[in-house]
């Protein structure tokens, strides 16, 4: 019994390593690909957007801080979205409330950061490339979607 009791312990712990493993592996894969996906873009957007090398440099500090402070406002909109769905049956009236008061300001500080960028970017940009830069992240974004999409059929 003892010797049953140890060879389920032993394919338990051999079982969560290689477990473990393989999402450190996917973790790693998945930074990976993002960091590839934003120099992707940012050789795309220098190029769309035609910047010189004065205005590029920037460029880049004013748009990577704005990315940076969306991604932070982005991952605490997904923890508050995640807890909301694990647990939705049996909110309250209260709690819907919260969660709408909580989607509404995620809503207005994006449009708060997207307005500082503006602001940051007309210093230096004319306002015609200014406004392109909104057109051709969602171009980006889109020739991002169709590249996906024939990979995954493929």
């Amino acid at each position: 019994m003892t010797n049953m009791k140890n060879l389920i312990l032993l394919f338990s712990i051999l079982f969560l390593g290689n477990f473990s493993f393989a999402q450190k592996k996917q973790i790693t894969k998945t930074k990976l690909s993002l960091e590839k996906i934003d120099a992707i873009k940012n050789i795309y957007l220098t190029d769309k957007l035609n910047l010189n090398s004065e205005n590029e440099s920037k460029f880049w500090i004013a748009y990577n801080d704005y990315q940076d402070n969306l991604r932070i406002v982005y991952r605490a909109k997904r923890l508050k979205y995640r807890k909301m769905n694990l647990d939705s049956s049996n909110l309250s009236e209260t709690e819907y409330k919260q969660f709408i008061d909580d989607f509404l300001d995620y809503e207005k500080r994006k449009i708060d950061l997207r307005a500082k960028l503006i602001i940051d970017l007309k210093e230096f940009m004319t306002l015609k490339k200014t406004v392109s830069l909104f057109r051709i992240e969602d171009d980006f974004r889109k020739e991002m979607m169709k590249k996906l999409r024939s990979k995954n059929k493929k």
